[in-house]
């Protein structure tokens, strides 16, 4: 009997120990990165005053994403980094509200081993697909002199001589990054996560179609035709990121 009852407790707690640092098989999380772009397209600007750059809007990132585990030792999964800037610009017609926004999707492919029964080691790699919207809200009736005054700022000078619906400018472009970090699990359901590596947005090469796929100024949009936006350095940047990680199951 008391061979059974030391069997019982020891199976006891080896099962509660398998649930305490258990690898959660789907899991989402939320957090935030800190890098360090220039951005002086906006910041150099001498055309249109645009908000004074803060620590907010220049150098943190707003994160969310969503892992699955693929099999042991390996997940993918997903991941959005957001940078956010709003304020009032005074244009030649208007005092309009201007946003910008800098998305970095990321699609992690995860390799990770075990350190420590609570303590995860991690590497990523990621292909990125970056957007940038510039929104400015102008009044209806002066569209074309607001918007031809903003992107006169970029140094483009052909003016837009009609506006639609439209109240902003995007681009896109692919990238990639590399990472490496850690968690900690507080339990199978819990776990903190830290990471630090590079992105880069940004290529140089004589082949066309690589050319395209980096940022470049020359590739903005707005009510379907190409005009010139912003200066961006978003190559070859550093990032740290700190998230809280939560197991569905």
């Amino acid at each position: 009997m008391k061979s059974q009852i030391q069997v019982l407790i020891l199976t006891t707690i080896v099962s509660l120990s398998s649930i305490v640092i258990a690898q959660p098989k789907l899991s989402v999380d939320f957090g935030m990165g800190v890098y360090q772009p220039t951005l002086s397209g906006f910041d150099d600007n001498t055309g249109v005053p645009f908000p004074t750059k803060s620590i907010f809007n220049r150098n943190l990132l707003m994160n969310w994403g969503i892992h699955k585990e693929i099999f042991s030792n390996f997940r993918m999964g997903y991941n959005s980094f957001t940078s956010f800037e709003i304020g009032e610009l005074s244009l030649v017609n208007s005092e309009a509200v201007f946003y910008r926004s800098i998305r970095y999707r990321f699609f992690p492919i995860e390799t990770y081993f075990r350190w420590r029964p609570r303590i995860e080691l991690n590497f990523t790699l990621s292909p990125i697909w970056g957007r940038a919207k510039i929104s400015v809200d102008t009044s209806p009736g002066d569209k074309s002199d607001d918007w031809n005054q903003l992107l006169n700022s970029f140094g483009d000078s052909d003016p837009m001589s009609g506006m639609g619906s439209t109240d902003a400018m995007r681009t896109d472009w692919i990238g990639f990054s590399g990472m490496i970090g850690g968690r900690y699990y507080l339990s199978s359901r819990l776990g903190f996560d830290f990471k630090m590596g590079f992105m880069n947005n940004s290529y140089s090469s004589s082949v066309d179609f690589i050319k395209n796929i980096g940022y470049s100024k020359d590739q903005w949009r707005l009510e379907n035709s190409k005009v010139k936006g912003p200066d961006l350095k978003i190559d070859d940047l550093p990032i740290f990121s700190f998230k809280v990680i939560f197991g569905l199951r």
